[in-house]
């Protein structure tokens, strides 16, 4: 009986780690590249404000937006940030967050052995 909870929260821990550790694991295999990147302007959604970057890498340029919405345009335009993609995806760059991963993957660790221990009864 419990396999009808586990089971689908295994499988679906899996498939968000995926989701999440896809671009990590590419930064693992290619590398991770930085650049300075400028906000030039803030797009307006329904969550709030989302920064956008400009960057140069290599010669061509890059407009990416940034990770999260602000209910204030924040940071403010023309303020420079330093971003960190794999170094064969610039359309991947974000600001690095490692403490944010961290607990992200631990959360994902956590969640995975519960479930895992559920099912197997490790313990």
């Amino acid at each position: 009986m419990i396999e009808f909870i586990a089971l689908p929260a295994i499988l679906l821990g899996v498939y968000a780690l995926y989701v999440v550790g896809w671009n990590d694991f590419l930064r693992v295999l290619q590398g991770t590249a930085y650049a300075r990147a400028k906000v030039v302007e803030h797009y307006p959604g329904s969550d709030g404000f989302v920064p956008i970057y400009a960057f140069q890498y290599g010669n061509r340029s890059f407009r990416i937006p940034g990770p999260t919405a602000h209910a204030n345009p924040t940071p403010p335009v023309g303020e420079s940030e330093v971003l960190s993609f794999p170094a064969r995806r610039p359309d991947l760059a974000r600001p690095p967050q490692p403490l944010a991963r961290v607990l992200l993957y631990a959360g994902f660790a956590a969640w995975l052995a519960f479930f895992s221990d559920l099912l197997l009864d490790w313990w």
